[in-house]
């Protein structure tokens, strides 16, 4: 890739949807590395010099569980100083033979690029894909699954909150991580005045100039 920010969404799409397997493994063998690494939930990738072949496969093996799948990037995040990529991404995943219905689950996808000269043009820069990971919140991977339990899954998400929030109360009473007012020591003022607020950031302060400049001119207009 030349241009990452603006290549990496046709890029997901290549690798995890693409119309027949040939475009696929040429779309593995084009962008990531041969020695990259995986992690994903249910299975990784060592690196190695070839666990290239082990991505490819389990991308493989993803179209053989789901022969019609539906991927969208709905925002890219690139880091150019630290070649890193994250991905916001939405895909509705249906098992084959499966008579549930698929719903869309959505994943955040981590990828390390590696910056190369260009075979092609030696004073260009090119990156490949070093390292991929993909991160699903449960119910998320629920969703991917098992679609018909996914409100089991949120349900006991929300159960842990309400147990955190329970003990929390109970071990603050008993003097465990419990908050006090005050400076005395072991508290903290949790109102504090008369402090200086934090500067505003060039580019904050031309935006609230300029939304200042724009609402007097529409009070003027007003008058």
């Amino acid at each position: 890739m030349e241009n990452p920010a603006q290549e990496i969404a046709n890029v997901a799409t290549l690798i995890t949807a693409a119309v027949n397997p040939e475009i696929q493994k040429e779309a593995v063998y084009k962008y990531f590395v041969p020695d990259m690494s995986f992690r994903h939930p249910l299975c990784a990738v060592s690196p190695s010099p070839n666990s290239r072949e082990a991505f490819l496969s389990i991308l493989q093996w993803y179209r053989v569980l789901s022969p019609v799948l539906s991927v969208r990037v709905t925002s890219v995040t690139y880091d150019k100083e630290k070649n890193s990529i994250f991905l916001d991404v939405t895909q509705t995943f249906h098992i084959r033979w499966s008579p549930l219905t698929p719903a869309p689950a959505r994943l955040v996808v981590h990828l390390t690029l590696r910056p190369s000269p260009s075979p092609t043009d030696p004073n260009k820069t090119v990156y490949f894909i070093a390292s991929q990971e993909d991160f699903y919140h449960p119910d998320d991977l629920t969703v991917l699954l098992v679609p018909p339990l996914t409100p089991l899954v949120r349900g006991a998400l929300q159960a842990a909150t309400l147990v955190c929030r329970v003990q929390a109360k109970v071990f603050g009473a008993l003097g465990y991580w419990s908050v006090r007012d005050g400076e005395g020591g072991r508290g903290v003022d949790l109102q504090p005045r008369g402090e200086p607020l934090p500067p505003i950031g060039e580019e904050e302060g031309v935006e609230l100039q300029e939304r200042g400049d724009r609402r007097v001119g529409s009070d003027k207009k007003i008058d």
